[in-house]
């Protein structure tokens, strides 16, 4: 592989051997061998006819072509002494190198090499392929040599003195040593630079120039003789990554160093594909073959450095100083890259200058863009020292203005007490530094406050809630093991601030009834009313509280518990409560419920499940209980008494009772149709009575179930009508139009009187359980439903006994005139698969009997 021409040659014939110089060779000649099948036994015989040709020009060069090449050509010695030569072919990337001597047309011996064998199989150790050729005095050598490679097929062949050769390569190492050093020391430096301030562009510019450095060398062969002579393949490879590599780089570093982003949209888009486009042919390397890979990569490297080229002086007509060392440093490669190829052309005469010219650019490019690079530094420290400068005149003010915003943010603007994320710091803090102790976190809430702030005014409840937050931090801190909020001027804080009338204090818990008696205390002392404009205002306090670490491990944790804690402080007597988990409304699993709930209505994820009602004087099947049951996917059985709440809460108990509606009136006629004629009884909520179209959507449901009429059974519970007794009056007497019977659910437990109940179009009463189920072991409890039973019956009303354990509370309840019973001893709630079959086993009983 060759992007540039290296040493050509001098290819003649009728050789003479002359001391000290480098021989041509004028009668070299060659052929290709397209089926690649020829060896040179038959060659030499004839066998296959073969047309040699003679190379013309200075160098055998055919471009790239996978064919194997033959060369033959001959030496002659017409002096009485030997004559020690060397045949040298300074192309180090030619795969395969078969070099046979001839006599007599036989082949006497063979040399096998290339770059696609390890080093060691060179005879001389160079990156050039030698061959060592001692010539007897008045005699001449034949050689026919096969070359196969799959990169270009370049031929320079040279006839060199042993001993001339060796002090000519030699000083030409140590030039290339010299030019490399100074690309490699450059590239180190700058790669430091880049470790120091962490700017890209160094960094870019550091690959490039080791890139630079890297593909000289390798032309030379020297990576594979010095780095990986074991590893042909490795440096095959290498071939193909370093043209790649240095464009990628370089397109990098000039984008970063003109800054083209800010200059030039176009020619920043044309670094970007160009970079873009070298690192494909990277990753192509790996994939594509060889030959493809390095055209590909010749393809890329000559448009690429001609628009780099182009960009300097396009970006320093825009004014951009840096522009100026970036342009005349691309000149001086592209200068010494043209005088290099004119040279190798024959256009200008050999010396020093134009034999390295493309070195000696590389070279003082390299040094330019570093003394760019260290101008750019200087200036960007000078424009920093300016910048800093001007800072420092307004770092006073700033830090002034800081501090003072620092203190809005920590500290409430009303009160001026630390605020809560002041609290959240200590609690964290606290929370670092006592790894085996225990503190609270106590949340106190003005209760009173929101209605004293509507009747005075914001602006006298402000100065209220200056003045209660006074009190209050004068107040807590006898708490034994109060913990300091901020000490300011000699004074010290105990007492936070949160939003609205909210106060919190962090307490150590080591002596735990010290602190419940301090905390009452300061309840106590906060529940006497304060003097305010003339006038007594009760503040009534209320306290939650929170342990660390049993009720959580981290501020935010601690505080939302300490105001579940208060929550339920609020509505207790004393005012003062301790976080319980199952008082905790506000936990992840019901959120999640909370926003899967609609959900699994609408997926039809609930399920309905039915409990049988038993006429005490038929023994028959008179009725079902329709229970909703929700199995959730991850938490598995949901009890109803949880997730019901959460959809009135929510809103979502319309869409969930319509939902049971409508089910419980398809199973009822499915189950008709299986010939069971049965009344179902489904639950509402007093949220549903609050709905404006709850009647009229029962109505609807009914009419387009005509069969369901007068065996739908709506239940109610007692203290859900008392809510709102005139609002469930009008909706229940609505209800009963259609022909829908009412039934009132727990009666016994609630509050309601038996005159409402009484003007209530209602056509059943449901003993509460908890009733029945110490009915036969308590007597007072029998009175209770004794007389239960025979009220309900003078009104009107037909009887239903909840929680039926055994047969004993079924003949207690048959000797009391119970009507009806329903209890897990009859069956428990059943899905309508295993529903069917209870009928059908009931039917078939009741068939016996």
């Amino acid at each position: 592989m060759a992007l540039v021409l290296l040493s050509p040659l001098s290819l003649g014939a009728k050789n003479e051997v002359r001391t000290g110089v480098e021989q041509q060779l004028l009668d070299l000649s060659y052929f290709e061998d397209t089926s690649g099948t020829l060896d040179a036994e038959r060659i030499l015989q004839g066998i296959d006819a073969v047309e040699w040709n003679q190379v013309s020009g200075k160098i055998a060069n055919f471009g790239y072509t996978k064919s194997p090449y033959w060369f033959k050509f001959s030496i002659t010695n017409p002096y009485n002494q030997s004559a020690d030569k060397l045949i040298e072919i300074s192309y180090p990337q030619l795969d395969y190198i078969d070099l046979y001597r001839i006599e007599n047309d036989k082949v006497v011996s063979l040399l096998h090499t290339g770059d696609n064998l390890p080093f060691a199989n060179r005879l001389i150790d160079h990156p050039y392929f030698l061959f060592s050729s001692p010539i007897p005095p008045n005699s001449t050598h034949h050689y026919l040599v096969r070359i196969q490679t799959e990169g270009t097929m370049q031929v320079p062949i040279r006839l060199w003195d042993k001993e001339t050769f060796l002090i000519g390569i030699g000083q030409e190492d140590q030039i290339h040593a010299v030019f490399y050093g100074i690309l490699i020391v450059l590239a180190l430096f700058n790669f430091f630079v880049y470790l120091a301030l962490r700017e890209k562009t160094y960094l870019y510019y550091s690959l490039a120039t080791f890139g630079y450095a890297f593909f000289f060398a390798t032309m030379r062969g020297k990576p594979f003789q010095v780095m990986f002579p074991d590893f042909p393949a490795i440096h095959n490879q290498s071939l193909l990554i370093v043209i790649p590599f240095t464009t990628l780089f370089s397109a990098l570093f000039a984008r970063s160093f003109l800054s083209l982003k800010d200059h030039s949209k176009l020619l920043d888009q044309s670094t970007k594909v160009i970079a873009l486009t070298a690192f494909g042919c990277i990753i192509a390397s790996f994939i594509v073959d060889y030959a493809y890979s390095v055209r590909a990569s010749v393809l890329l490297a000559i448009p690429s450095y001609l628009i780099l080229f182009a960009i300097g002086p396009l970006i320093w007509a825009k004014g951009v100083h840096l522009a100026r060392y970036y342009t005349v440093a691309w000149g001086l490669l592209t200068a010494g890259t043209a005088m290099t190829a004119l040279n190798k052309a024959g256009a200008i005469p050999s010396n020093f200058v134009s034999e390295y010219g493309m070195q000696i650019g590389s070279a003082l490019e390299a040094i330019l863009l570093t003394i760019a690079l260290a101008e750019r530094l200087y200036r960007e420290r000078e424009d920093k020292l300016a910048a800093q400068e001007s800072t420092i005149k307004e770092h006073n003010e700033r830090l002034e203005a800081e501090i003072k915003l620092m203190h809005q943010a920590l500290h409430n603007p009303t009160t001026h007490l630390p605020n809560r994320a002041c609290f959240e710091m200590l609690i964290s803090d606290s929370i670092r530094r006592r790894k085996g102790g225990r503190f609270a976190v106590c949340l106190i809430n003005l209760t009173r406050f929101h209605e004293i702030n509507k009747t005075l005014g914001h602006n006298n409840a402000d100065l209220l809630i200056e003045e209660a937050a006074n009190l209050i931090n004068k107040t807590v801190q006898r708490i034994p093991g109060i913990q300091v909020a901020e000490v300011k001027d000699t004074h010290a804080y105990y007492a936070f601030s949160f939003e609205g009338a909210t106060f919190g204090i962090l307490v150590d818990i080591e002596r735990l009834e010290e602190v419940k008696e301090a905390a009452n205390a300061v309840i106590k002392e906060l529940y006497h009313p304060i003097e305010f404009k003339g006038m007594m205002l009760e503040l009534d306090p209320a306290i939650g509280v929170s342990n660390f670490p049993e009720n959580g491990r981290d501020a935010s944790t601690l505080i939302r518990h300490a105001n579940v804690a208060l929550e339920s402080a609020e509505k207790s007597d004393r005012k003062l409560d301790y976080y319980q988990p199952e008082q905790d409304r506000y936990n992840a699993r019901r959120l999640t419920l909370m926003s899967e709930l609609k959900q699994a209505i609408n997926n039809n994820q609930l399920s309905l499940y039915f409990q049988p009602k038993i006429d005490l004087g038929s023994n028959s099947v008179v009725g079902l209980e329709a229970l909703i049951r929700w199995h959730h996917h991850r938490f598995g059985f949901v009890r109803p008494d949880e997730f019901i709440p959460i959809a009135e809460q929510t809103g979502i108990i319309k869409p969930l009772t319509r939902w049971v509606i409508k089910e419980a009136l398809g199973v009822q006629q499915e189950l008709l149709s299986e010939g069971h004629d049965i009344d179902i009884s489904i639950n509402i909520s007093a949220k549903n009575l609050r709905e404006e179209d709850f009647v009229s959507f029962v109505s609807e449901t009914l009419a387009s179930n005509p069969n369901n009429n007068h065996k739908i059974t709506i239940e109610l519970t007692e203290t859900s009508m008392m809510e709102d007794p005139l609002k469930a009056l009008q909706v229940l007497e609505g209800l009963s139009q259609p022909g829908v019977r009412l039934s009132i659910d727990d009666f016994g437990t609630g509050y309601s009187s038996l005159a409402y109940i009484k003007k209530l179009p209602a056509n059943e009463i449901k003993i509460d359980k908890s009733l029945v189920f110490d009915l036969t072991s308590n007597i007072d409890d029998q009175v209770i439903i004794k007389t239960t039973i025979d009220m309900c019956h003078r009104l009107g009303f037909t009887v239903v006994a909840e929680g039926v354990e055994s047969q004993h509370i079924v003949d207690i309840l048959k000797s009391l005139n119970c009507d009806l019973i329903q209890g897990y001893y009859i069956s428990p709630p059943l899905p309508l698969n295993k529903l069917k079959l209870w009928l059908s086993e009931m039917d078939d009983y009741a068939a016996l009997a």
